[in-house]
């Protein structure tokens, strides 16, 4: 393959020919799979070492790149698109024969137009119509039905695929009347699938059939067109609606290897904008609600064309897979998608618990544990990852420790209640091995397990005894480790902790609740020369305290202060509870009040805003008006699109 035939880089330092300057192979190589060992779940990554690759025409080595992708995302179509483009520029049909049976069959089928489409443009290629005659022709045409039968019919924006169709049987040179009769019936027969279902241009597909008939013969046009006209309003009329249903969808993939950026690839959990997440779960609602009149059978496919669709942009979703995987009713397909989503999204808590869900219900008992393995694991990586680019302080280190440490909790707690307490304490076991790896939840969730399990204390204060010796400073296990010893009733080693604790911890705001604690269980389980000691004791290291809030914390009762709350109002935060305020509405819900207002207040920022700005003005003057020009030379909304989708620009750094 030729230079001229690839992409140009954009990695390292590009020469002219658009090759890496200063690094040699090694370093590029090197460089690309360091950032895919931070991050395996990003793509663009991988497409960067494919573009490197095939610039140097190592297309062995992209190949296994693409397998590594394919391995990890295999529903994941623009992968298979972009690659099958790739073969079939250098003419290697066996290898694109075998992709394709690889990527459009089985489990894991895509249904995605463009890879369809792909596919289809292959058959074209492989069966010359000038060679081949009738024969190839009849190959064509079944593949155009064999795409239009998977995914075209489901489509909303389908409307290339049914113009090329179209032009297809338009171009045929039939040889005699038979054959034009064919032609005929075969167009007419697709122009009444076609204007029947909802999508984009239906209008000027309408307009060119009405022409068509009228072409064809004028005296049964109005019969035909009769025929088709309330089918083709309600479908118009519904795809009106789902544009509206989906405004703000974006539905974008990369044309070629160095068009993928940010903007056509998914990016994974904290790139993700929650906003389309919703526009496609209305989308789906929008299906369920079956305004079409569908069989159940057709409803269920275009259900999961529809899903198929949204897990693709939606790859590191977990809301959106757990949505696709329950509505599957079959039990092994579900747990498919589901080991399918795990796949993509290894770190993923919510999937791997439902996918071991999945197979405890099944009695796998071995694959239940190797969800949770790989979970943890991944995890694992993820967090050494980052601890090498950041401080152990930092937001995203700590939520990674803190994620790592509830999977760790739940993997405790599942193999508890699957193998017993000796199975938990295995996993108990490797948790104390990561030590200041994981937050202290593990030692607090292991002391209630192991108190509830065998209803006796010393065990689990054995275990908050051995966070402690890590955890010492942290408030907030030292306040949970005193809830435990106060439920059960340990006054001594209470009173002990308190004493050895608060010299230790800084943190003044955890101090205080610590503090506040130990004079609330005095109230009420100790005595009142006790709790004035505490008083004393709390106001001379917080002298700025308010000495009454303290005073009504000592009667809470289930946690709750109600002298602040029904009688010092004025001191309460929150005077009405969020219980309260649905209790005092009806049942009307406060984050949709909430909603309203915030909503209210957009529209009135909008209002604000400043109108078009004056130089924009002055060349709208200029320009010539719309009734010079009979055809538009340029689609304003193609070009808009491709700038959105295909080119990432510079940041401003």
């Amino acid at each position: 393959m030729s230079s001229t035939a690839t992409p140009e880089l954009s990695i390292g330092i590009n020469q002219a020919n658009g090759l890496p300057g200063a690094k040699n192979n090694d370093d590029v190589v090197s460089e690309i799979r360091h950032k895919i060992d931070l991050n395996p779940a990003d793509i663009l990554s991988y497409l960067e070492l494919v573009q490197y690759y095939e610039s140097k025409d190592f297309f062995k080595e992209s190949r296994e790149v693409y397998n590594s992708l394919h391995d990890k995302f295999p529903t994941y179509s623009p992968l298979w698109t972009l690659q099958l483009k790739g073969e079939l520029q250098r003419d290697e049909f066996e290898f694109v024969e075998k992709m394709l049976a690889q990527c459009l069959s089985g489990k894991l089928a895509n249904n995605d137009l463009p890879l369809w489409s792909t596919y289809l443009d292959y058959v074209r290629r492989r069966n010359n119509l000038i060679t081949g005659g009738q024969e190839a022709r009849a190959v064509v045409v079944k593949a155009f039905e064999l795409v239009l039968d998977k995914c075209a019919i489901f489509e909303p924006k389908a409307s290339q695929f049914w113009n090329d169709y179209l032009n297809f049987l338009e171009q045929w040179k039939p040889v005699n009347k038979w054959e034009e009769q064919q032609r005929l019936d075969m167009i007419r027969t697709l122009y009444k699938r076609m204007l029947c279902v909802p999508f984009e241009n239906i209008e000027k597909m309408w307009n060119r059939y009405t022409e068509w008939e009228q072409d064809v013969n004028s005296l049964t046009a109005r019969k035909f067109i009769g025929e088709l006209s309330s089918e083709y309003m309600r479908a118009r009329s519904l795809y009106q609606e789902w544009s509206h249903i989906t405004k703000g969808l974006k539905r974008s993939h990369p044309v070629s290897v160095s068009t993928a950026n940010k903007n056509n690839i998914p990016q994974t959990q904290e790139g993700m904008d929650p906003s389309q997440l919703q526009v496609w779960l209305n989308w789906i609602q929008w299906e369920k609600e079956n305004k079409m009149s569908l069989s159940q059978d057709l409803l269920n496919r275009r259900l999961t064309y529809v899903y198929k669709q949204s897990v693709q942009y939606m790859l590191f979703a977990a809301e959106m897979w757990y949505d696709y995987a329950m509505y599957i009713s079959d039990v092994s397909e579900r747990q498919q998608i589901l080991y399918t989503a795990v796949l993509a999204n290894s770190d993923s808590p919510s999937l791997t618990f439902k996918l071991a869900e999945s197979y405890e219900s099944d009695n796998k008992f071995d694959e239940v544990k190797k969800c949770f393995e790989d979970c943890t694991n991944a995890l694992l990586h993820g967090y050494q990852a980052m601890s090498n680019e950041q401080d152990d302080d930092s937001i995203l280190v700590s939520k990674q420790r803190k994620k790592l440490t509830f999977v760790f909790c739940i993997y405790m707690n599942t193999m508890k209640r699957l193998a017993g307490l000796s199975a938990a304490r295995m996993v108990f076991g490797k948790c104390r091995k990561l030590k200041r790896i994981l937050t202290h939840d593990i030692y607090i969730e292991n002391a209630y397990l192991e108190f509830q399990n065998q209803n006796d204390y010393k065990t689990p204060c054995k275990v908050l005894e051995l966070g402690l010796k890590y955890f010492q400073t942290e408030a907030l296990y030292v306040n949970k480790y005193l809830d435990f010893l106060i439920l059960l009733n340990r006054d001594s080693q209470i009173k002990t902790l308190f004493e050895t604790s608060i010299e230790k911890i800084q943190d003044l705001t955890g101090l205080k609740s610590i503090y506040r604690k130990m004079i609330s269980y005095e109230s009420k389980f100790g005595n009142l020369q006790n709790v004035y000691s505490l008083e004393k004791r709390f106001f001379e290291r917080f002298p700025q305290e308010n000495m009454i809030e303290i005073f009504t914390d000592r009667y809470r009762i289930q946690d709750e202060n109600l002298i602040k709350k029904l009688e010092l109002t004025y001191l309460e935060d929150d005077p009405i509870s969020s219980s309260d305020m649905v209790e005092f509405t009806g049942g009307t819900s406060l984050k949709r009040t909430r909603e309203t207002q915030e909503k209210l207040q957009s529209n009135k920022r909008q209002k604000n805003k400043l109108g078009i700005p004056e130089e924009v003005v002055n060349v709208l003057a200029i320009l010539p008006k719309r009734q010079y020009f009979k055809a538009p030379l340029l689609d304003p909304q193609s070009l808009i699109n491709y700038l959105n989708d295909q080119v990432e620009l510079p940041s401003s750094k």
